[in-house]
């Protein structure tokens, strides 16, 4: 409900209607008198001017924030927009403006009904002030979406929010690992009872609810079996859920449990905010656009992740019952899945960038030199693949500033 643009506007909607008629009647029964300079008719055509403004002020406000929000996503990337559409800031200042709208519409059509003219002092108090918070909803509204659309902030964005997905999908001990990976080997050869397959539309994997499967997997002592990855997008009719155990779980309940949508999401699928942040980095390095800084930046973010992911136990996610009991088993990307993701694209599009090229040996060295060995592997082919990639790209004579590791690309090499 809160990802949705409707929910809040529809509360402010009934808020609006209930406060206007209630103070309407209120002023009607009690009435209060301020001043000498308003009278019936004035109350009349100031709250009818509020109205007919507020509806061309929402129409003018809505243009704004859709072209700032088209530009946003053509300078970062498409995955983008969903993250505009759901700000919360844009819900309630649409919201405020709307009912700002609604409560003069509705108090204008009150006043003066019936045979007695009154002044509805508090009815114009109410609408002043709701004209006061549209204007600061206006402004906020305006700071959150420019600061929004900074490359410093998306980016710093999607590695706070992939910090929390890390820590929900993967085990934060080796112990846990190593029950994950028994789990997932004793299923391997065992036939499922139940295949929940998904409708005859494909759609993508957004979110899985693990409590609720768990708990279900637990009255009925099964295991359930996640077969795509989240993120994967799965065909029409392509399975979805495999059931081990003495008896077939309710479709419908288990169907529930997995949300689908039309396009990956940061809920559940930690490669994905590596994805967005590979998206920003390449789409920079594109010829129409030509900003190596900006790639630059997504790769600060980058690392700050595979460091963050390296010290998970990255391995098959496995979610137990409140008695410790295996109860769902689901893919989750490895190591070296990461590295690929974080580094190969921006390596090809790249490797021709003197910023990108030290950046990403600044990178490298620094992982290769910090990690564990166990993650050293995959680092170092990386490493020798962005040589073959610089040597490809920049010639022989201009090659050699193009190998330095340097942390702002071209800034300060190591003393």
């Amino acid at each position: 409900m809160w990802g949705s643009l409707w929910f809040v506007p529809s509360l402010y909607v009934v808020g609006a209607l209930a406060l206007s008629v209630g103070l309407v009647r209120w002023d009607d029964a009690d009435p209060i008198q301020l001043g000498r300079a308003i009278d019936a008719s004035s109350a009349t055509a100031a709250l009818s001017a509020l109205g007919s403004g507020m509806l061309a002020f929402t129409g003018f406000v809505t243009s704004v924030i859709l072209m700032l929000v088209q530009f946003g996503s053509s300078q970062f990337s498409p995955r983008f927009v969903a993250r505009f559409r759901r700000s919360r800031t844009l819900m309630f200042a649409l919201s405020t403006f709307s009912a700002t709208f609604l409560f003069a519409l509705v108090s204008t059509a009150q006043i003066g009904r019936g045979d007695a003219a009154f002044v509805p002092t508090r009815t114009l108090i109410a609408a002043l002030l709701l004209t006061l918070l549209s204007i600061l909803m206006f402004l906020l509204l305006i700071n959150s979406t420019s600061n929004e659309l900074r490359v410093a902030r998306v980016v710093q964005m999607v590695d706070k929010l992939a910090r929390d997905v890390f820590d929900t999908i993967y085990p934060a001990s080796a112990s846990g690992a190593a029950a994950e990976q028994e789990v997932a080997h004793a299923l391997a050869g065992r036939t499922p009872v139940q295949t929940v397959r998904l409708g005859p539309v494909g759609r993508v994997v957004v979110a899985v609810d693990q409590g609720g499967i768990a708990n279900l997997a637990r009255k009925h002592d099964a295991v359930v079996e996640l077969v795509p990855a989240i993120g994967d997008h799965v065909p029409g009719r392509g399975k979805l859920l495999n059931v081990y155990g003495a008896q077939v779980l309710p479709e419908r309940r288990l169907r529930r449990y997995v949300a689908m949508g039309d396009e990956r999401t940061l809920d559940d699928d930690p490669a994905f905010a590596i994805r967005m942040l590979v998206d920003v980095a390449i789409k920079a390095l594109s010829p129409a656009i030509n900003d190596p800084t900006t790639a630059v930046q997504s790769l600060d973010r980058i690392e700050d992740l595979l460091r963050y992911a390296a010290a998970k136990h990255l391995s098959v996610g496995v979610v137990a019952d409140a008695d410790g009991t295996s109860r769902l088993v689901f893919p989750t990307p490895t190591w070296d899945d990461l590295v690929h993701l974080a580094l190969d694209e921006i390596r090809a599009f790249g490797a021709g960038q003197y910023q990108v090229a030290r950046r990403m040996r600044a990178l490298l060295d620094d992982l290769i030199h910090d990690l564990p060995e166990g993650r050293r592997a995959v680092l170092q082919r990386q490493s020798d693949l962005l040589n073959n990639a610089v040597t490809s790209a920049i010639t022989a004579g201009q090659r050699a500033d193009a190998l330095v590791a340097d942390r702002q690309g071209i800034g300060m090499a190591p003393r």
